[in-house]
């Protein structure tokens, strides 16, 4: 469960470096799990957050340097 938390705090801090804005990622995280708090999430909602985050990330990625 703590690795989980790492992976998603990594994540978050590349949405970040792609230039998402904090409430940008928050709303990312509500839209997923309902809630823009992540520290008490239930071991589902964790596992939903990460693939919601991963997702974003990739598709940052495939947008960076493009028109997307």
């Amino acid at each position: 469960m703590l690795e989980q938390r790492e992976r998603m705090n990594q994540h978050i801090k590349q949405l970040e470096d792609l230039g998402y804005r904090s409430f940008q990622i928050d709303e990312i995280i509500r839209d997923a799990v309902g809630i823009a708090k992540i520290e008490n999430l239930t071991q589902a909602q964790m596992q939903t957050l990460e693939e919601a985050l991963q997702e974003y990330v990739s598709f940052a990625f495939k947008c960076k340097g493009k028109k997307c």
